[in-house]
């Protein structure tokens, strides 16, 4: 015997004469819109020149930039009117990768004025993003637009 396929039509009597109804759709949100910008080689030095940015470099198919998004949307939301929180894709972007020396993914940066004043790696909370920025913010005195050192 043939695998049987229930029939769509046989559902809908079923439906009917429990009294069973289709359960509702909940409305589809439109999306949030993003705190976090997206920069490129064209103008990562341009947008990080002023003010504190935090700059997170990824890669898309790297799983802890993926699980690390929501935190950056949620610091980049809490901090809007004092932070950019920046991200740049490092595969896409080279020029940023080569005179960032940027090795792995994630790295993130924390620039003051253009001057890096932080550099660290891997996946970090909402938590930890925040104290990196305030501890930045707190022990540096804003310099020059820089690459990190060549140490």
């Amino acid at each position: 015997m043939k695998d049987a396929k229930p029939l769509p039509l046989l559902g809908l009597v079923l439906m009917l004469l429990c009294g069973c109804q289709e359960v509702p759709q909940e409305p589809e949100q439109p999306p949030k819109p993003s705190f976090v910008v997206e920069l490129s080689d064209v103008d990562f030095l341009e947008k990080t020149r002023k003010g504190v940015v935090l700059l997170v470099a990824y890669a898309v198919g790297c799983g802890p930039c993926h699980a690390m998004e929501p935190h950056l949307e949620k610091v980049a939301e809490t901090l809007q009117d004092k932070v950019m929180v920046a991200r740049i894709n490092g595969m896409a972007n080279r020029e940023f990768t080569g005179l960032f020396r940027v090795n792995a993914f994630p790295t993130l940066f924390v620039l003051i004025d253009g001057k890096t004043t932080e550099t660290v790696l891997g996946y970090h909370t909402e938590e930890q993003l925040l104290k990196l920025v305030e501890e930045s913010i707190n022990t540096t005195e804003p310099g020059p637009v820089t690459p990190p050192s060549q140490e």
